[in-house]
């Protein structure tokens, strides 16, 4: 398969190619190679569920979803792997343990608390945390009133190699659901211009960070949460949005029945220090057949090449 270079509003985009091809074997996935995923696993949690007709209160995932979105990891066999939607510590714990039997061991997590008591952001690592500076509790200024961001900011550094860093924060911003309280687009505004505050704080504080932001935005290109979060290109601290694509070229990453409407919404965007290290071969969107028996979101992965030390 051939991977080409676009050019896509003003940057230097590549087209990169996932499909059902992101495997996690020594041909496809070098040892010099680090592949960090995000993903929505869509209520991968208890809650009220209809079964059999009948409206249950407090229901798991069910069974086939657990197994299709084992199945879908195992796909991509992500090194990191951060998670929206994922339920309480013992959600995870699950699905820890359904990726060890297939494989994929974890031994490095970092699970978030927020204002949203049901849906939570998390982070699974091959590699050792070895930095913690999420924030679960961020209160954010909307139209006079103080919020707090529904799921905070997950942020943590990891050391894939000594003396190589890499600081990964993961966020999910509130969703397109009107509620009563307050205006969902305008918090959803104010989380990102949080976002882009902490991304100004560590890349002013030592602009040579290795960083990424991944997650669920629940708001396309064209928001103002968008490019509040990236920044202007020409800034120092810009953040470059990565355009992954599928194995047919497409960039939707989420299908929202009740509006019939695909759309993209997760991301995984950079720093400007680790564009020259992006492997464009091995990162994309994953969608293979089974995609939509996991959840609604399909994953979107970045792969890096390490380093090589220089010759003396």
């Amino acid at each position: 398969m051939l991977f080409r270079p676009s050019f896509f509003c003003g940057y230097l985009l590549l087209t990169l190619l996932a499909g059902g091809s992101l495997r996690g074997d020594d041909a496809i996935h070098p040892s010099d190679e680090i592949r960090i995923t995000s993903y929505n696993v869509e209520n991968y949690l208890t809650m009220p569920r209809r079964i059999d007709g009948k409206l249950r209160p407090n229901v798991g995932k069910p069974e086939s979803e657990r197994i299709a979105v084992t199945r879908m990891v195992d796909t991509i066999h992500p090194d990191v792997l951060g998670l929206q939607e994922i339920g309480g510590p013992g959600q995870l714990q699950d699905l820890q343990q359904r990726l060890e039997k297939v494989g994929i061991k974890y031994p490095y997590s970092e699970y978030l608390e927020g204002s949203d008591t049901t849906r939570h952001v998390a982070l699974l690592s091959r590699f050792p945390i070895i930095e913690h500076h999420s924030r679960g509790d961020v209160p954010l200024w909307v139209n006079g009133v103080t919020l707090h961001s529904l799921r905070g900011i997950l942020d943590v550094t990891i050391e894939p190699s000594p003396g190589y860093r890499l600081r990964i924060l993961c966020v999910h911003l509130k969703a397109k659901l009107e509620v009563a309280e307050y205006d969902e687009a305008a918090l959803r505004i104010a989380e990102a211009k949080e976002v882009r505050r902490s991304i100004r704080d560590i890349l002013r504080s030592d602009p040579e960070t290795r960083l990424i932001l991944m997650g669920d935005f629940n708001d396309t290109k064209n928001e103002e949460s968008f490019w509040q979060i990236c920044g202007k290109p020409d800034w120092a601290d810009s953040l470059h949005p990565l355009p992954l694509t599928d194995n047919r070229g497409e960039l939707w990453t989420e299908y929202w029945a009740a509006a019939d409407l695909y759309s993209r919404i997760d991301y995984i965007l950079t720093a400007k220090k680790l564009e020259p290290e992006i492997d464009t071969a091995n990162s994309g969107i994953a969608r293979p057949a089974f995609w939509n028996e996991a959840s609604d979101h399909c994953p979107v992965t970045l792969a890096l090449k390490l380093p090589q030390p220089a010759t003396p």
